[in-house]
Protein backbone atom coordinates (compact mmCIF):
# COMPACT_ATOMS: atom_id res chain seq x y z
CA UNK A 1 0.00 0.00 0.00
CA UNK A 2 1.45 3.53 -0.86
CA UNK A 3 1.00 5.84 2.02
CA UNK A 4 3.27 8.27 0.26
CA UNK A 5 3.75 12.11 0.52
CA UNK A 6 0.73 12.35 -2.30
CA UNK A 7 -1.32 10.59 -0.20
CA UNK A 8 -0.45 12.28 2.90
CA UNK A 9 -1.09 15.84 1.31
CA UNK A 10 -4.31 14.41 0.23
CA UNK A 11 -5.17 13.51 3.21
CA UNK A 12 -4.01 16.69 5.04
CA UNK A 13 -5.94 19.07 2.24
CA UNK A 14 -8.94 17.15 2.81
CA UNK A 15 -8.41 17.49 7.00
CA UNK A 16 -7.44 21.48 6.68
CA UNK A 17 -11.47 21.89 4.89
CA UNK A 18 -13.06 19.60 7.00
CA UNK A 19 -11.56 19.70 10.42
CA UNK A 20 -9.62 22.67 11.33
CA UNK A 21 -11.55 25.11 13.69
CA UNK A 22 -12.78 21.71 15.10
CA UNK A 23 -12.55 21.03 18.94
CA UNK A 24 -11.41 17.86 21.11
CA UNK A 25 -13.47 16.73 23.03
CA UNK A 26 -11.78 13.32 24.19
CA UNK A 27 -8.94 11.45 23.80
CA UNK A 28 -7.84 7.68 23.18
CA UNK A 29 -5.38 5.29 22.60
CA UNK A 30 -6.43 1.52 21.69
CA UNK A 31 -2.84 0.39 21.39
CA UNK A 32 0.30 0.96 21.50
CA UNK A 33 1.03 2.81 18.64
CA UNK A 34 -2.88 4.65 17.40
CA UNK A 35 -4.14 8.06 18.81
CA UNK A 36 -8.19 8.73 18.39
CA UNK A 37 -9.08 12.32 18.70
CA UNK A 38 -12.99 12.46 19.16
CA UNK A 39 -13.72 16.50 17.45
CA UNK A 40 -16.89 18.37 16.92
CA UNK A 41 -16.96 21.55 14.46
CA UNK A 42 -19.60 24.20 13.42
CA UNK A 43 -22.80 23.57 12.66
CA UNK A 44 -22.96 19.79 14.76
CA UNK A 45 -20.05 18.34 12.52
CA UNK A 46 -18.65 15.44 14.75
CA UNK A 47 -15.91 13.22 13.76
CA UNK A 48 -12.93 10.86 14.76
CA UNK A 49 -9.43 11.97 14.11
CA UNK A 50 -6.90 8.83 13.79
CA UNK A 51 -3.07 9.26 14.36
CA UNK A 52 -0.84 6.07 13.94
CA UNK A 53 2.81 5.06 14.16
CA UNK A 54 2.47 1.95 13.67
CA UNK A 55 5.62 0.41 11.86
CA UNK A 56 3.75 -1.26 9.10
CA UNK A 57 0.32 0.36 9.30
CA UNK A 58 1.02 4.24 10.07
CA UNK A 59 -1.10 7.07 9.18
CA UNK A 60 -3.15 10.33 9.53
CA UNK A 61 -7.13 9.82 8.51
CA UNK A 62 -10.78 10.39 10.02
CA UNK A 63 -12.26 7.24 10.87
CA UNK A 64 -15.77 5.69 11.23
CA UNK A 65 -14.38 2.27 12.72
CA UNK A 66 -14.74 2.16 16.40
CA UNK A 67 -11.99 0.48 18.58
CA UNK A 68 -11.69 -0.80 22.23
CA UNK A 69 -9.76 0.54 24.69
CA UNK A 70 -7.71 -0.77 26.96
CA UNK A 71 -9.21 -0.52 31.23
CA UNK A 72 -5.91 1.42 31.84
CA UNK A 73 -4.48 4.79 30.53
CA UNK A 74 -1.36 4.68 28.62
CA UNK A 75 1.21 7.45 30.20
CA UNK A 76 1.69 9.18 26.70
CA UNK A 77 -2.50 9.13 26.46
CA UNK A 78 -2.17 11.08 29.70
CA UNK A 79 -0.39 13.46 28.63
CA UNK A 80 -2.20 13.92 25.07
CA UNK A 81 -5.29 14.56 27.70
CA UNK A 82 -3.69 16.97 29.77
CA UNK A 83 -2.44 19.42 27.24
CA UNK A 84 -4.91 18.57 23.54
CA UNK A 85 -8.21 17.65 25.51
CA UNK A 86 -10.25 20.73 25.27
CA UNK A 87 -7.53 21.95 22.77
CA UNK A 88 -8.72 23.46 18.94
CA UNK A 89 -7.46 22.16 15.70
CA UNK A 90 -5.93 25.24 14.21
CA UNK A 91 -4.14 23.85 11.16
CA UNK A 92 -3.20 20.46 9.27
CA UNK A 93 0.30 20.88 6.86
CA UNK A 94 2.29 18.05 5.32
CA UNK A 95 5.86 18.45 4.75
CA UNK A 96 6.34 18.84 0.71
CA UNK A 97 8.02 15.67 -0.51
CA UNK A 98 8.17 13.46 3.09
CA UNK A 99 5.66 11.61 4.97
CA UNK A 100 5.43 13.54 7.60
CA UNK A 101 2.58 15.76 9.07
CA UNK A 102 1.78 18.77 11.68
CA UNK A 103 -1.10 19.41 13.73
CA UNK A 104 -1.20 23.03 14.98
CA UNK A 105 -3.45 23.31 17.88
CA UNK A 106 -4.74 26.00 20.28
CA UNK A 107 -4.70 24.90 23.84
CA UNK A 108 -3.95 26.54 27.56
CA UNK A 109 -0.88 26.14 30.05
CA UNK A 110 -1.59 25.76 33.70
CA UNK A 111 -1.83 29.55 34.18
CA UNK A 112 -4.99 29.57 31.57
CA UNK A 113 -3.16 31.27 28.91
CA UNK A 114 -3.18 30.14 25.34
CA UNK A 115 -0.72 28.81 24.04
CA UNK A 116 0.07 26.96 20.33
CA UNK A 117 1.37 23.14 20.33
CA UNK A 118 2.33 21.55 17.49
CA UNK A 119 1.83 17.87 17.14
CA UNK A 120 4.37 15.97 14.81
CA UNK A 121 2.97 12.66 12.59
CA UNK A 122 6.29 10.62 11.21
CA UNK A 123 5.00 7.71 9.42
CA UNK A 124 8.73 6.32 8.51
CA UNK A 125 7.42 2.98 8.55
CA UNK A 126 9.74 1.12 12.07
CA UNK A 127 10.50 4.52 13.05
CA UNK A 128 7.38 6.20 12.88
CA UNK A 129 6.25 8.44 15.31
CA UNK A 130 4.10 10.96 17.01
CA UNK A 131 5.53 13.53 18.69
CA UNK A 132 4.25 16.98 21.14
CA UNK A 133 6.04 20.19 20.54
CA UNK A 134 5.73 22.98 22.84
CA UNK A 135 5.50 26.37 21.03
CA UNK A 136 9.65 26.55 21.20
CA UNK A 137 9.00 22.62 19.66
CA UNK A 138 10.38 21.29 22.63
CA UNK A 139 9.19 17.57 22.99
CA UNK A 140 6.87 17.50 25.64
CA UNK A 141 6.62 13.27 25.38
CA UNK A 142 6.24 10.81 22.34
CA UNK A 143 4.83 7.73 21.76
CA UNK A 144 8.17 6.19 21.25
CA UNK A 145 10.99 7.17 22.85
CA UNK A 146 14.55 6.93 22.34
CA UNK A 147 17.84 8.11 23.26
CA UNK A 148 21.37 8.88 21.53
CA UNK A 149 21.88 5.25 22.07
CA UNK A 150 19.77 4.35 19.82
CA UNK A 151 19.47 7.13 17.55
CA UNK A 152 22.81 9.14 16.73
CA UNK A 153 20.59 11.59 14.37
CA UNK A 154 18.33 13.20 17.51
CA UNK A 155 16.97 11.98 20.70
CA UNK A 156 13.49 12.16 21.81
CA UNK A 157 12.76 12.96 25.22
CA UNK A 158 10.92 15.37 27.19
CA UNK A 159 12.45 18.40 27.44
CA UNK A 160 14.57 17.70 24.20
CA UNK A 161 14.42 19.69 21.29
CA UNK A 162 12.99 18.52 18.54
CA UNK A 163 14.81 17.53 15.09
CA UNK A 164 13.71 16.73 12.49
CA UNK A 165 14.39 13.52 10.49
CA UNK A 166 17.49 13.54 8.56
CA UNK A 167 16.92 15.04 5.14
CA UNK A 168 16.71 12.87 1.39
CA UNK A 169 19.09 14.42 -1.00
CA UNK A 170 16.73 14.60 -4.16
CA UNK A 171 15.54 16.67 -6.94
CA UNK A 172 13.32 18.72 -6.47
CA UNK A 173 9.28 17.95 -7.62
CA UNK A 174 10.09 18.67 -10.52
CA UNK A 175 13.78 19.79 -11.47
CA UNK A 176 14.46 22.89 -12.64
CA UNK A 177 14.32 21.73 -16.26
CA UNK A 178 15.41 18.76 -18.00
CA UNK A 179 18.93 18.99 -18.39
CA UNK A 180 19.37 18.32 -14.42
CA UNK A 181 16.36 15.60 -14.83
CA UNK A 182 18.81 13.83 -17.37
CA UNK A 183 22.30 14.64 -15.54
CA UNK A 184 20.80 12.68 -12.52
CA UNK A 185 19.64 10.08 -14.30
CA UNK A 186 22.72 9.34 -16.27
CA UNK A 187 24.81 8.95 -12.83
CA UNK A 188 23.21 5.66 -12.42
CA UNK A 189 22.51 4.49 -15.96
CA UNK A 190 21.82 0.92 -14.83
CA UNK A 191 18.93 1.60 -13.09
CA UNK A 192 15.60 0.91 -14.26
CA UNK A 193 13.90 4.03 -15.05
CA UNK A 194 11.05 3.42 -12.02
CA UNK A 195 13.84 2.81 -9.61
CA UNK A 196 15.63 5.96 -11.08
CA UNK A 197 12.61 7.95 -10.63
CA UNK A 198 12.17 6.53 -6.74
CA UNK A 199 15.80 7.35 -5.60
CA UNK A 200 16.73 10.76 -7.57
CA UNK A 201 12.96 12.90 -7.11
CA UNK A 202 11.63 13.82 -3.97
CA UNK A 203 8.27 12.53 -3.09
CA UNK A 204 7.70 9.67 -5.97
CA UNK A 205 6.98 6.63 -4.13
CA UNK A 206 7.22 2.75 -6.22
CA UNK A 207 3.67 2.75 -7.27
CA UNK A 208 3.86 6.48 -8.59
CA UNK A 209 7.37 5.90 -10.45
CA UNK A 210 5.35 2.91 -12.18
CA UNK A 211 2.59 5.00 -12.88
CA UNK A 212 5.03 8.29 -14.26
CA UNK A 213 6.69 5.97 -16.48
CA UNK A 214 3.54 4.53 -18.17
CA UNK A 215 2.25 7.74 -18.70
CA UNK A 216 5.25 8.71 -20.22
CA UNK A 217 4.61 6.00 -22.85
CA UNK A 218 7.93 4.29 -21.69
CA UNK A 219 8.23 0.87 -19.81
CA UNK A 220 9.15 1.33 -15.72
CA UNK A 221 11.79 -1.75 -16.54
CA UNK A 222 13.10 0.11 -18.97
CA UNK A 223 17.18 1.36 -18.10
CA UNK A 224 18.46 4.75 -17.96
CA UNK A 225 20.60 3.91 -21.14
CA UNK A 226 18.53 3.21 -23.46
CA UNK A 227 16.22 6.47 -22.50
CA UNK A 228 16.50 9.28 -25.13
CA UNK A 229 16.07 13.00 -24.99
CA UNK A 230 12.36 12.81 -26.31
CA UNK A 231 11.85 10.12 -23.38
CA UNK A 232 13.15 12.82 -20.60
CA UNK A 233 11.13 15.35 -22.30
CA UNK A 234 7.71 13.39 -21.84
CA UNK A 235 9.29 12.19 -18.29
CA UNK A 236 9.62 15.81 -17.22
CA UNK A 237 6.08 17.00 -18.64
CA UNK A 238 4.61 14.38 -16.43
CA UNK A 239 6.34 15.29 -13.26
CA UNK A 240 5.43 18.88 -14.14
CA UNK A 241 1.55 17.97 -14.30
CA UNK A 242 1.95 15.65 -11.17
CA UNK A 243 2.55 18.92 -9.71
CA UNK A 244 0.46 20.76 -11.30
CA UNK A 245 -2.25 18.25 -9.82
CA UNK A 246 -1.05 18.79 -6.37
CA UNK A 247 -1.07 22.21 -6.40
CA UNK A 248 -4.73 22.34 -7.22
CA UNK A 249 -5.72 19.59 -5.20
CA UNK A 250 -7.47 17.77 -8.29
CA UNK A 251 -7.31 14.17 -6.59
CA UNK A 252 -9.44 11.50 -7.36
CA UNK A 253 -9.32 8.95 -4.74
CA UNK A 254 -9.66 5.24 -5.88
CA UNK A 255 -9.56 2.12 -4.26
CA UNK A 256 -8.53 -1.17 -6.18
CA UNK A 257 -10.53 -4.37 -5.65
CA UNK A 258 -9.78 -7.63 -5.40
CA UNK A 259 -12.21 -8.59 -8.01
CA UNK A 260 -15.67 -6.96 -9.81
CA UNK A 261 -18.88 -6.65 -8.50
CA UNK A 262 -21.13 -9.14 -7.47
CA UNK A 263 -18.02 -10.33 -5.65
CA UNK A 264 -17.41 -9.92 -1.98
CA UNK A 265 -15.98 -6.22 -1.94
CA UNK A 266 -11.97 -6.86 -1.22
CA UNK A 267 -9.84 -3.75 -1.48
CA UNK A 268 -6.11 -4.02 -2.45
CA UNK A 269 -4.70 -0.83 -2.34
CA UNK A 270 -5.73 2.71 -2.93
CA UNK A 271 -3.81 6.08 -4.10
CA UNK A 272 -4.59 9.85 -4.65
CA UNK A 273 -5.24 9.48 -8.05
CA UNK A 274 -6.69 6.62 -10.86
CA UNK A 275 -3.23 4.82 -11.59
CA UNK A 276 -2.23 4.08 -15.12
CA UNK A 277 -1.33 0.32 -14.20
CA UNK A 278 -4.46 0.16 -12.86
CA UNK A 279 -6.68 0.15 -15.54
CA UNK A 280 -9.03 -2.52 -16.82
CA UNK A 281 -8.53 -3.62 -12.96
CA UNK A 282 -11.59 -2.83 -10.82
CA UNK A 283 -11.32 -0.16 -9.18
CA UNK A 284 -13.80 2.38 -6.79
CA UNK A 285 -14.07 5.67 -6.74
CA UNK A 286 -14.21 7.19 -3.04
CA UNK A 287 -15.35 10.73 -2.22
CA UNK A 288 -12.28 11.26 -0.03
CA UNK A 289 -8.97 10.05 0.35
CA UNK A 290 -10.03 9.77 3.97
CA UNK A 291 -12.65 7.45 3.35
CA UNK A 292 -10.51 5.49 0.86
CA UNK A 293 -7.62 4.90 3.41
CA UNK A 294 -10.24 4.27 6.47
CA UNK A 295 -11.88 1.75 4.13
CA UNK A 296 -8.95 -0.41 3.34
CA UNK A 297 -7.16 0.11 6.74
CA UNK A 298 -10.12 -1.30 8.56
CA UNK A 299 -10.34 -4.49 6.09
CA UNK A 300 -6.43 -4.79 6.79
CA UNK A 301 -7.33 -4.64 10.56
CA UNK A 302 -9.73 -6.86 10.60
CA UNK A 303 -7.77 -9.23 9.08
CA UNK A 304 -4.89 -8.94 11.13
CA UNK A 305 -7.01 -9.36 14.35
CA UNK A 306 -8.30 -12.33 12.50
CA UNK A 307 -5.36 -14.50 12.06
CA UNK A 308 -3.45 -13.04 15.42
CA UNK A 309 -6.56 -14.77 17.02
CA UNK A 310 -6.79 -17.65 15.19
CA UNK A 311 -3.04 -18.12 15.45
CA UNK A 312 -3.36 -18.28 19.40
CA UNK A 313 -5.79 -20.76 19.19
CA UNK A 314 -4.36 -22.80 16.42
CA UNK A 315 -1.00 -22.71 18.57
CA UNK A 316 -2.81 -24.36 21.47
CA UNK A 317 -4.44 -27.30 19.41
CA UNK A 318 -1.23 -27.89 17.11
CA UNK A 319 0.01 -28.88 20.95
CA UNK A 320 -2.60 -31.38 20.91
CA UNK A 321 -2.10 -32.45 17.84
CA UNK A 322 1.37 -33.39 18.62
CA UNK A 323 0.87 -34.50 22.02
CA UNK A 324 -1.93 -37.00 20.21
CA UNK A 325 -0.26 -38.36 17.22
CA UNK A 326 3.32 -38.81 19.43
CA UNK A 327 1.01 -41.30 22.39
CA UNK A 328 -0.51 -43.09 19.05
CA UNK A 329 3.19 -43.91 17.75
CA UNK A 330 4.29 -44.94 21.25
CA UNK A 331 1.54 -47.24 21.51
CA UNK A 332 1.45 -48.69 18.02
CA UNK A 333 5.03 -49.61 18.62
CA UNK A 334 4.30 -50.98 22.01
CA UNK A 335 1.64 -53.45 20.28
CA UNK A 336 4.20 -54.00 17.67
CA UNK A 337 5.74 -55.77 20.85
CA UNK A 338 2.79 -57.62 21.93
CA UNK A 339 2.61 -59.65 18.91
CA UNK A 340 5.47 -61.69 20.97
CA UNK A 341 2.45 -63.17 22.75
CA UNK A 342 1.77 -65.88 20.86
CA UNK A 343 5.45 -67.01 20.19
CA UNK A 344 5.26 -66.97 24.03
CA UNK A 345 1.95 -69.22 24.41
CA UNK A 346 3.24 -71.81 21.43
CA UNK A 347 6.90 -71.62 23.77
CA UNK A 348 4.89 -72.76 26.70
CA UNK A 349 2.44 -75.14 24.94
CA UNK A 350 5.74 -76.96 23.00
CA UNK A 351 7.75 -77.16 26.37
CA UNK A 352 4.69 -78.67 28.52
CA UNK A 353 3.92 -81.25 25.33
CA UNK A 354 7.73 -82.10 25.82
CA UNK A 355 8.37 -81.97 28.98
CA UNK A 356 10.27 -85.60 29.40
CA UNK A 357 12.52 -83.57 27.12
CA UNK A 358 13.68 -81.04 29.71
CA UNK A 359 15.68 -80.71 32.97
CA UNK A 360 17.21 -78.06 34.97
CA UNK A 361 20.33 -76.28 33.77
CA UNK A 362 19.36 -76.04 30.33
CA UNK A 363 20.00 -73.44 28.15
CA UNK A 364 18.27 -73.71 25.04
CA UNK A 365 15.92 -76.33 23.60
CA UNK A 366 15.17 -76.89 19.89
CA UNK A 367 11.77 -78.94 19.49
CA UNK A 368 9.45 -79.42 16.15
CA UNK A 369 6.61 -76.74 15.52
CA UNK A 370 3.23 -77.99 15.99
CA UNK A 371 1.72 -76.94 12.44
CA UNK A 372 4.85 -77.90 10.82
CA UNK A 373 6.69 -81.06 12.36
CA UNK A 374 9.65 -80.50 9.80
CA UNK A 375 10.56 -76.83 11.44
CA UNK A 376 12.23 -76.37 14.30
CA UNK A 377 11.34 -74.20 17.22
CA UNK A 378 14.45 -72.71 19.07
CA UNK A 379 13.26 -71.96 23.12
CA UNK A 380 15.18 -70.35 25.33
CA UNK A 381 15.68 -71.56 28.98
CA UNK A 382 16.94 -70.27 32.06
CA UNK A 383 18.97 -72.66 33.74
CA UNK A 384 18.18 -71.88 36.92
CA UNK A 385 14.89 -72.87 36.98
CA UNK A 386 13.09 -76.00 37.17
CA UNK A 387 11.23 -77.38 33.44
CA UNK A 388 7.78 -76.46 35.34
CA UNK A 389 9.17 -72.83 36.31
CA UNK A 390 10.31 -72.42 32.84
CA UNK A 391 7.15 -73.11 31.20
CA UNK A 392 5.10 -71.41 33.65
CA UNK A 393 7.73 -68.38 33.18
CA UNK A 394 6.83 -68.42 29.34
CA UNK A 395 2.82 -68.33 30.39
CA UNK A 396 3.06 -66.04 32.49
CA UNK A 397 4.51 -63.33 29.71
CA UNK A 398 1.78 -64.77 27.25
CA UNK A 399 -0.94 -63.39 29.77
CA UNK A 400 0.72 -60.39 30.33
CA UNK A 401 1.63 -59.62 26.89
CA UNK A 402 -2.08 -60.54 25.97
CA UNK A 403 -3.84 -58.32 29.02
CA UNK A 404 -1.45 -55.51 28.06
CA UNK A 405 -2.35 -55.82 23.71
CA UNK A 406 -5.91 -55.73 24.97
CA UNK A 407 -5.20 -52.26 26.60
CA UNK A 408 -3.00 -50.74 24.04
CA UNK A 409 -5.76 -51.13 21.61
CA UNK A 410 -8.11 -49.81 23.38
CA UNK A 411 -6.05 -46.91 24.60
CA UNK A 412 -5.03 -46.65 21.16
CA UNK A 413 -8.53 -46.56 19.52
CA UNK A 414 -9.66 -44.02 21.94
CA UNK A 415 -6.63 -41.49 20.77
CA UNK A 416 -7.07 -42.19 17.52
CA UNK A 417 -10.79 -41.00 17.66
CA UNK A 418 -9.67 -38.27 20.15
CA UNK A 419 -7.06 -37.20 17.31
CA UNK A 420 -9.54 -37.39 14.50
CA UNK A 421 -11.70 -34.85 16.70
CA UNK A 422 -9.04 -31.93 17.34
CA UNK A 423 -8.16 -32.02 13.32
CA UNK A 424 -11.60 -31.54 12.74
CA UNK A 425 -11.04 -28.73 15.02
CA UNK A 426 -7.96 -27.38 13.21
CA UNK A 427 -9.65 -27.97 10.13
CA UNK A 428 -12.95 -25.54 11.06
CA UNK A 429 -10.57 -23.07 12.42
CA UNK A 430 -8.42 -22.93 8.94
CA UNK A 431 -11.67 -22.54 7.04
CA UNK A 432 -13.03 -19.05 9.46
CA UNK A 433 -13.31 -16.25 8.03
CA UNK A 434 -14.58 -13.87 10.86
CA UNK A 435 -13.80 -13.33 14.29
CA UNK A 436 -17.57 -14.80 15.23
CA UNK A 437 -16.74 -18.08 13.42
CA UNK A 438 -13.77 -18.76 15.52
CA UNK A 439 -15.21 -17.38 18.67
CA UNK A 440 -17.55 -20.37 18.41
CA UNK A 441 -14.69 -22.54 17.45
CA UNK A 442 -12.99 -21.24 20.68
CA UNK A 443 -15.95 -21.97 22.99
CA UNK A 444 -16.17 -25.68 21.15
CA UNK A 445 -12.18 -26.27 22.26
CA UNK A 446 -12.92 -24.44 25.80
CA UNK A 447 -15.72 -27.28 26.55
CA UNK A 448 -13.76 -30.10 25.30
CA UNK A 449 -10.91 -29.03 27.12
CA UNK A 450 -8.43 -28.07 24.82
CA UNK A 451 -8.11 -23.78 25.54
CA UNK A 452 -8.38 -22.43 29.13
CA UNK A 453 -10.98 -19.96 29.24
CA UNK A 454 -10.34 -16.43 28.68
CA UNK A 455 -10.08 -14.39 31.73
CA UNK A 456 -13.03 -11.86 32.15
CA UNK A 457 -12.48 -8.62 31.61
CA UNK A 458 -12.70 -6.06 34.80
CA UNK A 459 -14.07 -3.15 34.63
CA UNK A 460 -13.02 0.72 36.79
CA UNK A 461 -15.13 -0.85 39.50
CA UNK A 462 -13.07 -4.23 39.45
CA UNK A 463 -16.53 -6.17 38.87
CA UNK A 464 -16.63 -8.57 35.89
CA UNK A 465 -17.94 -7.11 32.63
CA UNK A 466 -20.76 -8.45 30.96
CA UNK A 467 -20.23 -9.93 27.39
CA UNK A 468 -22.62 -10.15 25.23
CA UNK A 469 -23.66 -13.58 23.69
CA UNK A 470 -23.68 -13.45 19.85
CA UNK A 471 -25.81 -15.35 17.89
CA UNK A 472 -24.50 -18.68 16.75
CA UNK A 473 -23.69 -18.12 12.75
CA UNK A 474 -25.89 -20.03 10.17
CA UNK A 475 -24.14 -22.45 7.93
CA UNK A 476 -22.33 -21.68 4.55
CA UNK A 477 -25.72 -21.59 2.31
CA UNK A 478 -24.67 -21.77 -1.66
CA UNK A 479 -26.70 -22.77 -4.70
CA UNK A 480 -25.65 -25.18 -6.89
CA UNK A 481 -25.87 -24.83 -10.85
CA UNK A 482 -29.09 -26.82 -10.99
CA UNK A 483 -30.82 -24.60 -8.39
CA UNK A 484 -30.41 -26.50 -4.91
CA UNK A 485 -29.46 -25.01 -1.48
CA UNK A 486 -26.02 -26.93 -0.26
CA UNK A 487 -25.68 -26.03 3.55
CA UNK A 488 -21.51 -26.57 4.72
CA UNK A 489 -21.37 -26.57 8.35
CA UNK A 490 -18.73 -24.21 10.21
CA UNK A 491 -17.77 -26.06 13.21
CA UNK A 492 -18.18 -29.53 14.32
CA UNK A 493 -21.61 -28.57 16.92
CA UNK A 494 -23.21 -26.91 13.48
CA UNK A 495 -22.59 -30.08 11.40
CA UNK A 496 -24.15 -32.44 14.39
CA UNK A 497 -26.74 -29.67 13.93
CA UNK A 498 -26.93 -29.74 10.03
CA UNK A 499 -26.54 -33.69 9.46
CA UNK A 500 -28.64 -34.49 12.51
CA UNK A 501 -30.85 -32.48 13.00
CA UNK A 502 -31.83 -30.32 10.27
CA UNK A 503 -31.56 -33.13 7.09
CA UNK A 504 -34.83 -34.43 6.07
CA UNK A 505 -35.67 -37.93 4.14
CA UNK A 506 -34.11 -37.17 0.68
CA UNK A 507 -31.84 -35.36 1.00
CA UNK A 508 -27.83 -35.77 0.00
CA UNK A 509 -25.19 -35.78 2.76
CA UNK A 510 -21.37 -35.47 1.68
CA UNK A 511 -18.44 -35.59 3.54
CA UNK A 512 -14.24 -36.18 2.55
CA UNK A 513 -13.07 -39.78 2.93
CA UNK A 514 -11.60 -40.93 6.52
CA UNK A 515 -10.49 -36.95 6.06
CA UNK A 516 -11.02 -34.03 7.92
CA UNK A 517 -13.79 -31.66 6.96
CA UNK A 518 -16.86 -30.11 7.07
CA UNK A 519 -20.33 -31.69 6.79
CA UNK A 520 -21.86 -30.94 3.49
CA UNK A 521 -25.62 -31.05 2.73
CA UNK A 522 -28.00 -31.00 -0.60
CA UNK A 523 -31.15 -30.25 -0.12
CA UNK A 524 -33.88 -31.76 -1.93
CA UNK A 525 -37.05 -30.17 -1.25
CA UNK A 526 -38.97 -33.27 -2.67
CA UNK A 527 -36.68 -33.07 -6.03
CA UNK A 528 -34.91 -35.68 -7.47
CA UNK A 529 -31.14 -34.63 -7.03
CA UNK A 530 -29.38 -34.69 -10.35
CA UNK A 531 -25.93 -36.28 -10.37
CA UNK A 532 -24.44 -33.08 -11.44
CA UNK A 533 -25.39 -31.44 -8.66
CA UNK A 534 -23.47 -34.05 -6.58
CA UNK A 535 -20.43 -33.79 -7.73
CA UNK A 536 -20.40 -30.21 -7.47
CA UNK A 537 -21.17 -30.35 -3.99
CA UNK A 538 -18.45 -32.84 -3.68
CA UNK A 539 -16.33 -30.34 -4.95
CA UNK A 540 -16.92 -28.58 -2.30
CA UNK A 541 -16.81 -30.87 0.62
CA UNK A 542 -13.05 -31.57 -0.84
CA UNK A 543 -12.42 -27.82 -0.92
CA UNK A 544 -14.01 -27.53 2.81
CA UNK A 545 -11.52 -30.21 4.06
CA UNK A 546 -8.00 -31.10 4.49
CA UNK A 547 -7.36 -31.66 1.56
CA UNK A 548 -7.76 -28.78 -0.51
CA UNK A 549 -4.79 -28.82 -2.15
CA UNK A 550 -4.88 -32.22 -3.39
CA UNK A 551 -6.46 -33.92 -6.54
CA UNK A 552 -9.08 -36.89 -6.83
CA UNK A 553 -10.21 -36.48 -3.29
CA UNK A 554 -12.88 -39.23 -2.19
CA UNK A 555 -15.88 -38.00 -0.90
CA UNK A 556 -18.47 -40.37 0.43
CA UNK A 557 -21.70 -39.58 0.07
CA UNK A 558 -25.59 -41.02 1.31
CA UNK A 559 -28.74 -40.32 2.17
CA UNK A 560 -28.82 -38.46 5.14
CA UNK A 561 -31.06 -40.48 6.85
CA UNK A 562 -28.91 -43.22 7.11
CA UNK A 563 -26.65 -41.14 9.37
CA UNK A 564 -26.01 -42.57 12.76
CA UNK A 565 -24.63 -40.77 15.52
CA UNK A 566 -23.34 -43.12 18.84
CA UNK A 567 -24.27 -42.19 22.23
CA UNK A 568 -21.24 -40.07 23.89
CA UNK A 569 -19.51 -39.80 20.85
CA UNK A 570 -17.60 -36.34 19.90
CA UNK A 571 -19.42 -33.25 18.09
CA UNK A 572 -19.28 -33.63 14.78
CA UNK A 573 -18.90 -37.56 14.80
CA UNK A 574 -21.40 -39.76 12.53
CA UNK A 575 -21.51 -43.26 11.63
CA UNK A 576 -22.94 -44.71 7.55
CA UNK A 577 -22.92 -47.66 5.55
CA UNK A 578 -24.16 -47.99 2.15
CA UNK A 579 -22.05 -45.07 0.98
CA UNK A 580 -21.00 -44.13 -2.69
CA UNK A 581 -17.65 -42.60 -3.70
CA UNK A 582 -16.78 -39.92 -5.40
CA UNK A 583 -12.87 -38.68 -6.76
CA UNK A 584 -13.36 -35.05 -7.57
CA UNK A 585 -10.60 -32.43 -7.18
CA UNK A 586 -11.80 -29.50 -4.74
CA UNK A 587 -13.52 -26.48 -5.82
CA UNK A 588 -14.36 -23.22 -4.02
CA UNK A 589 -17.62 -22.45 -4.03
CA UNK A 590 -17.33 -18.70 -3.45
CA UNK A 591 -15.27 -18.43 -6.76
CA UNK A 592 -17.89 -20.02 -8.71
CA UNK A 593 -20.25 -17.55 -7.45
CA UNK A 594 -18.24 -15.00 -9.18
Amino acid sequence: MAFDSMVLQAICTELQQDVANSKINKIHQPDAYTLIFRYHGAEGKKGALLLSAHPQNGRIHCTTISRENPNKAPLFLMVMRKWLEGARIMRFHAIEGERIAEIDFESRNELGDKITLTLIIEIMGKHSNIILLDEKRMIIDGIRRYGSNLSRWREVLPGRPYIAPPPIEKLALPPDNIEQLARSFYKDEELSLARALRDHINGISPLLAEHIALSAGLSPDQSIEELGEVDFQRIYEQLCALKRLQQQAAYQPTLLLESAPPAIRRYRDFYAIPLRMWEGRPQLACASMNQAVDLLYAAREEEQRIHAYRQRIYKQIRHHINRLSKKISLQQADLNQCVAADVYREAGDLLAANLYFLHKGMHEIELPSFTDPSKKVSIQLEPALTPQENIQSYYRRYSKAKHAKGRIEEQLTANTEELAYVQSIEQCLADCSSLDEIKEIEREAIAAGYLKPTVSNKNRNGKTAKVAKSQPMPPRRFISRDGFTVLIGRNNKQNDKLSLHQAHTGDIWLHTQKIPGAHVLIVSEGRAIPQSTIRQAAAWAAWFSKARESAQVPVDWLPAERLRKPPMARPGYVIYSGQKTVYINPANPEEEAR
